[in-house]
């Protein structure tokens, strides 16, 4: 979605993964004939000649990266003046429903607690700095733009147009739950346990729907009254997280 974003602000644009499947399915949803796909690492760009490169922006993938070799390439790759962007969410708030937040916390922290890949998961933890730029010598502006709906005490509102708000649904919650790396860890895990929508008993994601449902009042009502609790409305706003440097 960036890649196809950016399409008509630049000449070429290409796109980069080290999974074939997320290629194939980036290739169907493009029409744009100024973009190219790869399968590689962004740590290793061989086809990409040195210095030609205007910007660089990884959305909800930097926290994969090992963070020495990606800025040696970038440093290789990115012409003076070009820029490095790292944009990352996630931590997803329902504004406005504290029991339900409760039960999604528990769901992210304890729940898929053994799940989550690392070290990506540790590096989001830690609020993305193990991937922040520290050569001084080949970049500058370093910059962080941060966002949190959490209420903890080092959330950051700096920059109000990276907040990220998003009017949904429960049931597009729990479509987008379902997409979380950890979540798929979980049904590997468990192939016994088939969805509800499967045909199953429920698996972890229509438990926590439930537990949410229930938590909340007026969820439970809707619910009980015969309405569809997948269409019941809310917001969404997630940590936001925003790296960029300079090429010097």
């Amino acid at each position: 979605m960036a890649t196809r974003g950016l399409a008509s602000h630049f000449g070429l644009i290409l796109g980069v993964d080290p999974s074939e499947s997320m290629l194939k399915e980036a290739g169907a949803q493009t029409k744009c004939g100024n973009i190219q796909y790869r399968q590689c690492w962004a740590e290793s760009l061989p086809f990409v000649q040195a210095g030609t490169v205007d910007l660089v922006i990884a959305c909800q993938a930097a926290h994969w990266f090992d963070p020495d070799l990606v800025w040696k390439e970038m440093t290789r790759i990115v012409r003076p003046g070009g820029t490095v962007a790292f944009w990352n969410w996630g931590n997803y708030i329902v504004v406005g429903h504290a029991h339900a937040n409760r039960a999604l916390r528990k769901f992210s922290s304890e729940d898929l607690a053994s799940y989550w890949p690392q070290p990506g998961k540790a590096i989001w933890d830690d609020r993305m700095r193990p991937v922040e730029c520290r050569d001084s010598s080949d970049w500058t502006d370093h910059t962080r733009l941060e966002s949190d709906p959490s209420g903890t005490p080092h959330a950051l509102r700096t920059v109000e147009n990276i907040r990220m708000q998003i009017s949904d649904t429960l049931g597009g919650l729990e479509a987008l739950l379902r997409t979380w790396s950890s979540v798929h860890e979980w049904r590997r895990a468990h192939p016994h346990c088939a969805s509800v929508k499967e045909g199953g008993a429920g698996d972890i994601v229509d438990n926590l729907m439930q537990d949410m449902i229930e938590r909340e009042e007026d969820w439970w009502r809707i619910t009980m009254s015969g309405g569809n609790w997948r269409e019941i409305k809310l917001e969404l706003e997630t940590r936001s997280i925003l790296l960029m440097a300079r090429r010097a």
